[in-house]
């Protein structure tokens, strides 16, 4: 996928965000693209989230803007904010599950936000979301608490879908699970993006992630982004970046997965 053929469907202009003294953003630009998967990096405290937050209207810059869809999100009165808001969907590090409620309720509950459904067209809608986001229907009644991690967060991806978002913005999806959980997370957002048509922005530290599902990843480096195909970030003289897809563990990946993509042999 190339980049520049595709429509822009979110565009962050000379982003600045400072907190007193200390400024996480400066002047940062980032484009995403239309289908597209971009998986955000970046060390300890560089401002993952708080770019995040920001593009979510969860925080308002110090400079700069973020337009969704042609939209500049700061400049948005609530009740067009709200309808924006419900062409995203968001899964949070946690999954951010409200523990009270069943699994089936936690899904249903931005139909109830957002919608005049009434409950049974809600229930149904939930229940193929759960199953959509590869959890069988006996789930929907239990509590978070008696969910595995990689259950609680496909349930929370189910939340995350459950008003036909264009855009899904996942933080850390993967974070906490063991590989093989985490491997079927990534086969199912690829399917995903692939069924539904879906424009997806990653914050990860995943490195298998990042090779296998991510079209562009983008670094925030010197509180700017550096953007690329993997390739390109490959190939990039900035030592920083170097350092990041040149040590052992990236080498390692790189290597699983060109052994897994590669054809099998002929008898």
């Amino acid at each position: 996928m190339t980049g520049t053929s595709k429509r822009a469907v979110i565009e962050v202009r000379n982003l600045t965000n400072a907190f007193g003294e200390n400024t996480v953003h400066e002047n940062l630009n980032l484009t995403l693209y239309q289908d597209e998967i971009l998986g955000i990096i970046g060390g300890s405290g560089s401002g993952k989230s708080v770019l995040l937050r920001t593009m979510l209207g969860l925080h308002r810059p110090s400079a700069g803007e973020v337009c969704i869809d042609g939209h500049n999100l700061h400049e948005l009165d609530a009740a067009a904010a709200r309808e924006l808001e419900k062409t995203w969907g968001v899964l949070f590090q946690d999954g951010a599950l409200f523990s009270g409620l069943s699994t089936l309720d936690n899904v249903a509950f931005p139909l109830r936000e957002y919608t005049q459904l009434d409950d049974g067209a809600i229930e149904n809608i939930a229940l193929f979301k759960l199953q959509t986001a590869g959890l069988e229907p006996d789930v929907a009644d239990r509590l978070p608490s008696s969910l595995s991690g990689g259950m609680i967060k496909r349930a929370g991806l189910a939340r995350a879908l459950a008003l036909d978002p264009k855009i899904l913005f996942l933080d850390e999806p993967t974070a906490g699970l063991d590989p093989l959980a985490a491997a079927a997370f990534d086969d199912l957002l690829l399917e995903l993006r692939h069924i539904l048509g879906l424009t997806v922005i990653i914050i990860t530290h995943d490195l298998d992630t990042l090779v296998r599902v991510c079209d562009r990843i983008a670094m925030i480096i010197d509180k700017k982004i550096i953007s690329g195909t993997l390739a390109e970030m490959m190939a990039s003289d900035h030592s920083e970046v170097r350092e990041y897809f040149h040590g052992t563990r990236m080498h390692a990946v790189e290597t699983l997965h060109a052994q897994t993509q590669a054809p099998a042999l002929k008898g």
